[in-house]
């Protein structure tokens, strides 16, 4: 067991391809080219060796708004962009992982076979030190607004995704929580995984931390204005899923996205690292490609746990909450028996109506009557 080590967080600037054949060229050589910066020059052999570098999310694929020559982007992304994984893109990482004996997390487009070969998933992903693929979960709160260009969440194909995932890359078998929101036990603690825009839900990092989570990897792109002043949404979400749940949060952003008719710094950056009373330990507070580093002290989190001052975990009283989600609010196996083709249909799923009609939300001047 590694008690105290140095993770990465690798800012890249990415490229939104048409097709995975631009994949090395556009990104993922780039990032091959930089990646034994972190190593060599932000790493401490004897008092903090590198065990974990994180990449940003679709760090090899970016995005892409135009589904030519497709109808729609679920099927442009899952025919011409989507990966395999593990794959011959991951197998590149796995001999960083393998030189460097680190763990490596990222996130990429994937599709699942066994599932469907008609869309893909947003999938997070880490790497061992051997090389392997240990560790798969795929985005359970897609961005709606961007007209569907995010991919389909197992929650859209519900019953097949448990049927096909369950009991692989780091779940147990038979659990539903598990399954959705896995937590892997390593040598360098316990890991989950959140992408992006899933960060904005507490209850998902709040499942990873009754599994034990010790730290929480988010992979991300919070574009302008949510992550700068005065919003600073990435910040806030950040140290507060570490502060609630005592757990550190290595959250790293991505640099600029090249894809046409995007501004270049239309995300700012600000890759962090959290420690789990929720204060930032180190940060690249700037947009663009960059390298930073920081100490994990696992020993330190698992103390902090056996003290009952500020336990939140362990302090939860469970019974008065257990009804807040008996009702349903977004539709579940949205795609079961039909592919996602209207990109915004996602959006109108939404049950705003119900909320208006029940008086949750309360209708503006202008809409009431």
């Amino acid at each position: 067991m590694t008690d105290m080590y140095t993770v990465i967080c690798m800012q890249t600037n990415r490229v939104g391809i048409d097709h995975r054949k631009d994949i090395r060229k556009a990104n993922l050589d780039r990032t091959l080219e930089i990646f034994g910066y972190g190593p060599l020059r932000l790493s401490f052999r004897e008092y903090a060796p590198l065990k974990l570098v994180v990449l940003p999310e679709v760090f090899m694929q970016g995005w892409n708004d135009n589904p030519a020559p497709y109808a729609n982007i679920f099927t442009k992304v899952a025919k011409d962009m989507a990966i395999r994984i593990p794959g011959e893109e991951t197998e590149l990482l796995a001999e960083q992982a393998r030189k460097y004996k680190t763990y490596i997390a990222g996130s990429a487009h994937e599709v699942i076979p066994e599932i469907s070969t008609e869309f893909a998933f947003n999938s997070a992903f880490i790497i061992d030190p051997k090389g392997e693929v240990i560790y798969k979960r795929h985005k359970y709160c897609p961005y709606l607004p961007y007209s569907g260009r995010d991919d389909v969440s197992p929650h859209d194909v519900w019953d097949k995704y448990m049927e096909v995932m369950d009991g692989k890359y780091g779940r147990k078998k038979g659990d539903t929580l598990s399954c959705l929101f896995p937590v892997i036990e390593t040598d360098i603690g316990k890991l989950g995984y959140l992408i992006c825009n899933e960060a904005f839900y507490p209850e998902h990092s709040r499942a990873l931390g009754l599994q034990g989570c010790e730290v929480m990897i988010r992979s991300s792109g919070v574009a302008e204005p949510d992550g700068s002043p005065p919003q600073q949404l990435w910040e806030i979400s950040n140290r507060a899923h570490a502060a609630f749940n005592t757990m550190y949060v290595v959250a790293c952003a991505p640099g600029n996205l090249y894809v046409k008719g995007n501004p270049n710094n239309s995300y700012p950056g600000h890759s962090m690292v959290v420690d789990f009373h929720g204060a930032i330990i180190q940060e690249a507070p700037y947009p663009g490609e960059t390298v930073t580093a920081a100490q994990i002290n696992i020993e330190a989190v698992r103390r902090r746990r056996t003290d009952p001052r500020q336990n939140w975990l362990t302090q939860l009283r469970t019974e008065g909450l257990k009804d807040m989600y008996n009702k349903p609010i977004y539709p579940i196996n949205m795609y079961k028996d039909q592919l996602p083709t209207d990109q915004a249909a996602r959006s109108r799923a939404q049950p705003i109506k119900r909320f208006l009609e029940e008086r949750i939300f309360i209708a503006p001047r202008g809409d009431a009557g």
